[in-house]
């Protein structure tokens, strides 16, 4: 500390255990150090004062140095490190006491006399070290006298290195006007805005010349919280008035810098100008902990994200907390992943394994399967303050983002967006489609929810909700299902057009949201239900997951069975698309089962000649050529064939697929000429409807190929 101390205040100090190398002479280098310098400090502590060895012969080293130095010289400097005795033979030169309050300055005025006996330039002892971004980060340590900090060093502090790097490099080196801590998912509380704002206290304070802690929650205190930190300063000659209080510790700040102002809690964006103007000064740094992230860039704020602990701070986190447990490292993190690593969950989570020893995390996570309602995350022991005395009770900390969105629109979003999958974008046109609102109004309302926290925005500008949050939007709707029959109509059509396209890559961004939407629809008794399993075992079904294909698909029939009856053209459907996927999975008799009853369905609701029963037609063809019956599969394709060609015209897509299922049998009847006159019919009218590079055609040019 001492060397950096020096370093920053202007000096060249030549430290032995810096400079010399392996391999050096010892004896040399020390006297060409005691040659190059203009003074010589020796460190004293209580262990010097006995120590033998080499320590000793360097002291009678500098002591023969000063020997040739001028009558009132300084030179020789002992600096003591602690109360201990100086050496005998340093008795009779004034002494300095770095441990002291002034002791480095002290030390700096000595400094200052040499060099002016020198004719050097004196140096600056109220400059402090500024440290590069790569430094390793200090330990906690003691904050400079007269400093301010509500809160004591968190024993259980675990990660964010990388947060603590950005804070010293903005504050310390950049020097910015201040930093804004918010999050990532911004404004969600429960992520240690403030912890880490107290952490960076705790190990970079001894480089500011004082940190003092500012509670903003309610900016109408501001001069309270100055003329308080004011107190702790212990000013001379303190006035009895806040006005004058609060002149003489900003005067005070701004006289001597760098100092460390902790904005805590600072929600009120609106009071920016009111507060910021007061506190703008090159001596000061201001570091901002808030939930919101819609600072103006005419506020001069850097944001620094915060986020969620990664996967390895989460687990880190719990083997600390819960260190007096023998629970299984795979356990933690099950634990950690089911409350999506957010610090506050976790040590609420902790602080309740911890007074329920016999009870382990596999139960304790059968208990919370609702974690919201679970009483660990509702204020359980409040009666044990946490170490920053924040909230216990985690929909509380997540209220007080909620109420302050006003906007209706937003709220719909945020309620809509409790639907979807948690951790995975979010589509822009899921929420335009369902709550039927331009772009323009939907990008407004996600810039009150970023803004607030409720959402994060994403890498590729598309919002995101956290597990917690989402379990938190649930609960607002008590039951009312409105948005979520809004949400699972707009996401079925919309699945339905990316499949329509046939190209898997068009599903990609809804492929996460479908299954847990139409679980939620599905719980709450909602028809669209069956339509978004079906439309989802659909994708799965184009991607070769047929198991999981078979899956939603039973679950789409069993819902709409249920809803309409067992022949309802709706269950043919779902009937039909079961019998495809029980053929891909090789079990060919269930196949024909399905497809037959589908058929069934569809004739006695449409007639023989309707589009439904050609598609119904066509996939039973294809079934009994894959069980031999080629004969009965081109009587099929035939009649597939007529009816869309009937209904759609000669050069519809519908009448390719149909054209090219039928050359497929003539060419496994053997009528090659048939096969190939079926297949360039199929190309063509594909190659007027659909792009060079759709997978419909590469198939057809497949089949053309396999004739040669």
């Amino acid at each position: 500390r001492l060397f950096d101390d020096l370093v920053a205040a202007g000096y060249e100090p030549w430290f032995d255990s810096d400079v010399l190398l392996p391999g050096m002479d010892w004896d040399l280098e020390i006297k060409k150090g005691l040659d190059a310098s203009h003074a010589v400090i020796v460190c004293v502590s209580s262990e010097l004062v006995d120590k033998e060895g080499y320590i000793q012969k360097e002291l009678r080293m500098a002591q023969e140095h000063a020997q040739y130095m001028a009558p009132g010289t300084i030179f020789l400097i002992p600096l003591r490190l602690d109360d201990g005795p100086l050496p005998y033979e340093l008795k009779h030169i004034q002494w300095g006491n770095y441990f002291e309050p002034d002791g480095f300055e002290r030390l700096v005025r000595a400094l200052n006399m040499r060099a002016k006996q020198k004719g050097l330039e004196p140096g600056d002892p109220k400059k402090k070290t500024l440290l590069t971004p790569d430094e390793t980060i200090p330990p906690a340590g003691d904050l400079p006298i007269g400093s301010y900090l509500p809160f004591q060093p968190n024993p259980l502090f675990e990660g964010r290195v990388d947060h603590l790097k950005n804070l010293a490099r903005s504050l310390l080196k950049e020097a910015r006007s201040g930093v804004v801590v918010n999050q990532a998912i911004t404004g969600m509380g429960g992520l240690g805005k403030t912890q880490l704002a107290v952490e960076f206290a705790y190990r970079y304070g001894r480089y500011f010349r004082g940190v003092h802690w500012l509670n903003l929650a309610d900016p109408s205190q501001l001069d309270s919280e100055i003329a308080r930190c004011g107190l702790q300063m212990t000013l001379a000659n303190w006035p009895e008035d806040q006005p004058t209080q609060v002149a003489m510790t900003l005067k005070a700040w701004k006289a001597d810098g760098p100092r460390l102002l902790v904005l805590d809690n600072f929600e009120a964006v609106e009071q920016v100008n009111n507060v910021l103007p007061h506190l703008r000064h090159s001596n000061l740094r201001l570091l901002i902990t808030s939930r919101r992230s819609d600072w103006t860039p005419a506020s001069g704020l850097h944001a620094l994200p915060l986020d969620v602990f990664s996967p390895e701070e989460g687990l880190a986190f719990l083997q600390n907390a819960l260190a007096g447990r023998k629970d299984g490292e795979e356990d933690q993190k099950t634990l950690a992943k089911r409350l999506g690593y957010l610090p506050l969950a976790l040590e609420l989570a902790s602080r309740y394994l911890n007074g329920h020893r016999r009870l382990s995390i596999v139960e304790y996570l059968e208990q919370t399967k609702q974690a919201l309602d679970h009483p660990s995350m509702r204020e359980w022991r409040k009666d044990l303050p946490a170490p920053t005395q924040h909230d216990l009770d985690l929909q509380h900390t997540f209220a007080l983002s909620w109420e302050a969105v006003k906007d209706e629109t937003a709220q719909k979003i945020f309620l809509t967006a409790g639907y979807l999958a948690p951790n995975s974008a979010i589509p822009m046109e899921i929420f335009e489609q369902s709550l039927d609102i331009t772009p323009e109004k939907c990008d407004e309302a996600l810039g009150i929810l970023y803004g607030l926290g409720l959402l994060r925005r994403n890498d590729e500008d598309l919002p995101v909700i956290h597990p917690l949050l989402a379990e938190y939007a649930h609960s607002l709707t008590k039951g009312e299902t409105s948005i979520l029959a809004s949400l699972a109509e707009a996401l079925s059509n919309l699945a339905s057009e990316a499949n329509q396209t046939g190209l898997p890559a068009r599903f990609v961004s809804l492929r996460p949201h479908l299954p847990v939407t139409a679980e939620h629809a599905e719980n709450a008794g909602l028809e669209n239900a069956g339509s978004l399993w079906n439309n989802f075992g659909y994708h799965l079904k184009m991607i070769a997951d047929y198991r999981s294909a078979r899956a939603a698909y039973e679950r789409a029939l069993k819902i709409d069975e249920a809803s309409f009856g067992p022949n309802h053209p709706k269950v043919a459907i779902r009937v039909n698309n079961l019998g495809m996927v029980l053929q891909a999975l090789g079990d060919l008799p269930g196949a024909r089962t399905a497809c037959e009853r589908a058929l069934k369905i569809d004739e006695a609701s449409f007639g023989p000649d309707h589009p439904n029963v050609a598609i119904d037609v066509n996939n039973l063809g294809d079934v009994m050529k894959d069980l031999g019956d080629l004969p009965g599969a081109r009587a099929a394709f035939e009649r597939a064939l007529k009816i869309d060609e009937a209904s759609f015209g000669l050069d519809h897509p519908k009448v390719a697929i149909r054209v090219n299922n039928l050359g497929s049998v003539l060419q496994d009847l053997g009528d090659l000429p048939g096969a190939r006159a079926a297949y360039e019919r199929a190309l063509k009218i594909f190659k007027r409807f659909l792009p060079p590079d759709h997978p419909n055609i590469k198939i057809i040019q497949n089949n053309l190929d396999s004739l040669k």
